[in-house]
């Protein structure tokens, strides 16, 4: 179980990631910050919120795909 304080820091970390995208013109659709949040709450593994992502975007190549442990 993550504690309270770990998961403040992670959805600090998802805010700033979000934030850091925009700054640089791009958006984060709500799903995929949602995902990125349930992954930081600790409800499933960022291995699974990055397979749910790339399945939701299979029509467009993604950069630096490799396998998943």
């Amino acid at each position: 179980m993550i504690r309270e304080q770990q998961i403040s820091h992670n959805l600090k970390a998802v805010a700033n990631a979000v934030a850091q995208q925009t700054l640089e013109g791009l958006e984060v659709p709500p799903d995929v910050v949602e995902e990125m949040r349930r992954a930081a709450r600790g409800e499933i593994k960022i291995e699974e919120g990055i397979r749910n992502t790339i399945r939701r975007f299979t029509h467009v190549k993604v950069r630096g795909e490799r396998s998943l442990p």
